[in-house]
């Protein structure tokens, strides 16, 4: 097919695919299935019908669990099924009927994919999909790694960050568990990574996401049968190594029960959390004086929460599945207790020695999240439905007193603050077959609105209320097809009706409106040459702010140093490009990323008294981040090593004013020193359930947005685990982590009239102890998405 007919096809999929739909007399609807060498599902894979001539009469994409179905007139074909990373499977079909299943047709793997000669051990094998790599999990040395969380940190194309699981370049990703998005990351530590079948990479998100995600992780469970009452049980104890009261306990319980097409699924999970930081701290604020801080700052955190969840799944046949599942989180405790300790000078000469204690403690109405997701699943003909219903509300309210000793003046600071948001959504995603390929289709909605209350006794900082309203309208297209031999191609069009309000209550003068509209394109396409997969993707995406960096309220940490949001911060938008190549056990993965209206946290003087205001805006110069990382996944024997080496480089110039200047202004660079990052895993699976694990990963100073880390980041882990019982139901673990006490950050910035120099040391040196146990266990067959999640993200 040449390029004006591709290009006229698809324009005619996009404009008019209600002309697919029509009917053929005497038509056969042809089912089947696809299956690796090991019996496993084969999902994704390209399905299509050539008749005599080697002409597609009709084509689709198989499903995760790798189902398809195709229409065709009655006669003689050869159907085709096609999967990077596979040999191309083929057989003659002949249809002579309204309906027919085939037998499961097994796709064999490249034998030159499959690296160098295993002496004991199965690695775990990647493919490129065209949306992105598939790791299978089952059967490899992944499936005793212990929980999906340590699955996820050892599956090409993501990397364990210091603040969890990350997509290499674009940070942590929305993960979906069977097609559902988790809400919960403790999720991925109730998950065994026995259950987990395949986990899915995707670095540049279709049009069928949300234009805020910048990366996706979808994980398939093992397709597990039975009936009956089963439930799985975990019990983690996490010991601080230093700090004795720091002990953190979580209990779990998640319950099923089955019968027919019924599937009734609850849980509870408990947990005591506590957290310290001790940082040093260096802040100097330049006006019409200087004006230094110098001193440190020893928080404690204590909270304790429960989560409940529960819900039925109904299969009603074959094709159609429906269901609910109702979450509810609560807070029970939090406490926070902050000392900072600071001497104050005026062009050099010491002010002032300011002591403050401040206490945080829960408002009048204690915390909690409730969230509730109807859903359809299923078939109408050759027509794909998915459609989802979803409400969410969050309340917070907190108290805290500041007390504060100074040579100048002693006080005290009292502040109150409640804020609640709430969230409906709606989101029908449709998919249908044609020619070589599917085409997708559907539209989400949601409304949100949040209202945010602080005031503020024994300051000079006035008080906030304020109500935001953000309506998002959405309609997307997205077409995956088969180009021929060449490889996999997938575009899509996204399209954004965004209405956002702010109104404050206290000053109307500083409310306002504003509208959005705009277009999201997304392209990727995937080949094999010879051994070596290679995959290009191009993205457009935003990031809105969060909803509390839009409240104007200004918040106090001491006489010299406030906080707030901004009402008037505008969305940010991304153009990503993305290049990964697999070949063997190799990954390289190369992402591009620039973004315009970047949202940075800036800081400046607050008046003419050395106090300074810390509030994100949006930068008029672009931010432009380049990763490239390389992973090696081989298994010698006994030995699993996963290792991932790479770099990332920031560019952002900004025009600052500097009164210490001149002319008063000068450009600062955040670019002249890339983050350099070594991760090192180490697995050694023994006989009798034994497994050793040894790992450590390296962060060098460097550049990330607008700050400096000025020291060498190191954390060492290692764990030891214990499979009992026959079926390994039984699993005992013990590992630690930040073994010496190199996992902490020094950072540094100069925003011109603001430097800031702090180490941030926190309580990460820990020992864990877990016992899980499973009975008669089986995964909630729950099907819904989700709708609107990207705005219930951004109201936590």
């Amino acid at each position: 097919m040449n390029s004006k007919r591709l290009a006229l096809f698809l324009l005619c999929a996009i404009l008019f695919p209600i002309g697919a739909f029509a009917g053929r007399q005497n038509e056969t609807i042809l089912r089947g299935s696809i299956v690796d060498t090991a019996g496993e599902p084969a999902g994704f894979a390209t399905v299509f019908l050539t008749n005599g001539d080697g002409a597609i009469v009709s084509g689709g994409t198989a499903g995760g669990d790798g189902r398809f179905e195709l229409r065709a007139p009655y006669g003689e074909y050869t159907l085709t099924v096609s999967l990077i990373g596979y040999k191309d499977a083929r057989q003659p079909v002949r249809l002579a009927a309204a309906q027919m299943e085939l037998p499961p047709i097994r796709v064999e793997e490249d034998s030159e994919l499959l690296g160098e000669a295993v002496i004991q051990a199965v690695m775990p094998k990647t493919t490129i999909t065209g949306e992105g790599l598939s790791t299978s999990v089952r059967g490899s040395v992944l499936e005793n790694a212990g929980t999906a969380r340590d699955v996820l940190g050892k599956v090409p194309g993501l990397i364990k960050g210091q603040n969890g699981i990350e997509v290499i370049g674009k940070g942590a990703p929305v993960i979906y568990i069977n097609g559902r998005r988790i809400t919960d990351a403790s999720e991925l530590d109730r998950l065994l990574s026995h259950e987990v079948q395949s986990v899915e990479v995707i670095s540049n998100p279709g049009a069928q996401y949300d234009a805020t995600v910048r990366a996706v992780v979808r994980i398939r469970t093992v397709k597990r049968q039975g009936e009956g009452f089963g439930f799985n049980a975990n019990l983690t104890d996490a010991q601080s190594l230093t700090r004795k009261d720091h002990n953190d306990l979580n209990a779990l319980l998640n319950a099923n029960y089955r019968t027919g097409g019924v599937d009734i699924f609850g849980g509870v999970n408990a947990s005591n959390a506590t957290e310290r930081q001790v940082s040093d701290i260096v802040q100097k604020a330049i006006g019409k004086h200087e004006y230094v801080q110098e001193g440190d700052i020893d928080a404690d955190f204590r909270g304790r929460s429960l989560e409940l969840n529960g819900g039925v799944n109904w299969q009603i046949s074959d094709n159609h599945f429906a269901g609910f599942k109702v979450d509810w989180t609560g807070t029970r405790s939090y406490f926070e207790d902050i000392f900072m300790y600071s001497d104050v000078f005026l062009d050099g000469t010491l002010l002032d020695r300011l002591h403050t204690e401040s206490t945080t403690d829960l408002g009048p109405q204690k915390p909690y999240s409730l969230g509730a997701n109807a859903y359809y699943n299923g078939t109408a003909g050759k027509l794909g439905i998915d459609f989802n219903v979803d409400y969410f509300n969050v309340t917070d309210s907190k108290v805290s007193e500041s007390r504060e000793k100074s040579d100048i003046q002693d006080g005290t600071v009292d502040t109150q603050s409640a804020s609640g948001s709430s969230l409906y959504a709606a989101k029908l995603v449709l998919s249908y077959p044609v020619w070589a390929g599917q085409l997708q289709f559907g539209t989400e909605e949601t409304f949100s609105r949040r209202s945010d209350e602080y005031s503020l006794r024994g300051a000079p900082v006035p008080a906030s209320s304020s109500v935001v309203r953000e309506d998002n309208y959405a309609g997307f297209v997205n077409y995956a097809f088969m180009l021929g031999n060449m490889g996999q191609v997938s575009a899509g069009l996204r399209y954004e009706h965004v209405d956002y309000s702010y109104d404050d209550l206290l000053a109307g003068k500083d409310s306002f409106t504003r509208r959005y509209d705009k277009l999201f394109p997304s392209l990727s396409f995937a080949t094999a040459i010879g051994p070596v997969q290679t995959m290009l993707s191009y993205s457009a995406r935003t990031v809105r702010p969060d909803f509390s960096m839009l409240s104007s309220a200004i918040r106090y940490d001491n006489r010299y140093t406030l906080q707030s949001g901004n009402a008037a911060l505008q969305p940010q938008s991304i153009t990503s490009l993305s290049a990964t190549t697999l070949w063997k056990f190799l990954t390289l993965s190369v992402n591009y990323e620039r973004a315009d209206d970047p949202i940075i946290t800036w800081a400046g003087l607050y008046n003419d008294e050395g106090v300074v205001l810390l509030k994100p805006l949006n930068l008029d110069q672009p931010l432009r981040v380049l990763s490239a990382f390389v992973s090696a996944t081989p298994t010698i024997g006994l030995w699993s090593p996963s290792y991932v080496f790479g770099v990332q480089q920031n560019w952002l110039t900004v025009d600052i004013t500097d009164p210490l200047q001149p002319s008063a202004n000068r450009s600062v660079s955040f670019n002249d020193k890339p983050i350099w990052i070594a991760q090192l895993n180490n697995a050694f699976t023994f006989k009798k359930g034994w497994q050793l694990e040894l790992g450590g990963e390296y962060h060098s100073p460097g550049y990330t947005q607008n700050v400096m880390v000025t020291n060498h980041f190191l954390n060492l882990t290692a764990a030891v685990q214990k499979t009992l019982l026959k079926d390994g139901s039984l699993v005992i673990r013990l590992s630690g982590q930040d073994l010496a006490g190199l996992g902490y950050n020094d950072v540094f910035t100069d925003l011109g009239t603001y430097t800031l120099k702090q180490s941030v040391h926190m309580d990460t040196q820990r020992l864990m102890l877990s016992v899980r146990y499973r009975f008669n266990s089986a995964d909630s067959k729950y099907k819904g998405t989700g709708a609107g999640n990207d705005v219930r993200d951004r109201m936590k």
